[in-house]
């Protein structure tokens, strides 16, 4: 993941400031004063000093569940988004040169709000949303390293002129749960006098009879499911469709029961459904 990147960001400098054949190195290495020391020639260096989760782009639901059509369920955890920082410098024996090499990589990737997809690797392919790319800005929240004079206090190097990178991607290190469609659920109440009463009354238990929530999925290749509606003619009682024309009726007890599934207020089946069954789905 953090190869992958990095080699998005060398190839995006590449192509911004137009480097020809090995005139520039582009490295990742920290910038120690013993690195620093080897160097012969022009080199910008993206060091990744900080990665943290950016919590602002944490959705409220962690998990979502995608109902597939063999009664399956798969329960999926949202990818976690990370923000990968990168103190970027440039390393050239004059000044002049220094700030004309920062300032060409400066404004090459200011022209690129998010990285570039033609330039991702397998890995990064498929990715769920663009991938930022902010260029001189530091974060909002506290973290461990702040300023850059701490960043160079711990690499023990003379202090350059850097500029921040933050990118955002997604990573995603959960593997899928599945689990069988629940289509028939089984409830009894029992009746308990003892409730609120002193011990000495004496105390019945009543079990009542069993009642069922079942739930199927009204299917159709002819009509859009948002063009439908579905009513219970028992109890004539509409019944609300949800995502991909799924539906659940409670409180039924055990018996045949009749679905009119209707388009612009014309009846076009009446389905006869049996509860408790193995199945409730309905084909229009």
């Amino acid at each position: 993941m953090i190869s992958d990147v990095d080699e998005v960001l060398r190839k995006l400098l590449v192509r911004e400031i137009e480097i020809k054949g090995n005139e520039v190195d582009i490295q990742f290495d920290q910038p120690k004063r013993e690195w620093s020391s080897r160097l012969s020639k022009p080199t910008i260096n993206l060091f990744l000093f900080d990665l943290r989760e950016n919590l602002r782009l944490r959705g409220s639901e962690q998990y979502f569940t995608i109902s597939k059509p063999d009664g399956t369920s798969e329960v999926r955890r949202n990818p976690v988004r990370m923000d990968l920082r990168y103190l970027m410098t440039a390393w050239v024996k004059e000044a002049e040169d220094e700030h004309l090499l920062l300032s060409s990589a400066l404004m090459g990737l200011l022209r690129n709000p998010f990285l570039p997809p033609d330039l991702f690797s397998d890995r990064l392919k498929n990715q769920p949303h663009p991938c930022p790319l902010e260029v001189a800005t530091f974060p909002p929240e506290v973290g461990p390293v702040d300023k850059f004079t701490e960043i160079w206090g711990v690499l023990d190097n003379e202090m350059r002129p850097g500029i921040m990178l933050t990118v955002t991607i997604s990573v995603d290190p959960y593997h899928p749960l599945i689990f069988t469609q629940v289509r028939t659920r089984e409830m009894r109440f029992l009746q308990d006098s003892s409730i609120g009463k002193p011990a000495t009354v004496k105390i019945t238990k009543k079990l009542s009879k069993k009642y069922w929530v079942v739930s199927g999925a009204l299917k159709s290749q002819k009509y859009d499911l948002s063009t439908l509606s579905l009513i219970l003619v028992e109890k004539q009682q509409p019944v609300e469709l949800e995502e991909a024309g799924r539906y659940s009726l409670s409180g039924l007890a055990e018996g045949d029961y009749h679905l009119d599934i209707s388009f612009n207020k014309k009846i076009i089946k009446r389905q006869k459904i049996r509860v408790p069954s193995d199945d409730y789905d309905i084909q229009v």
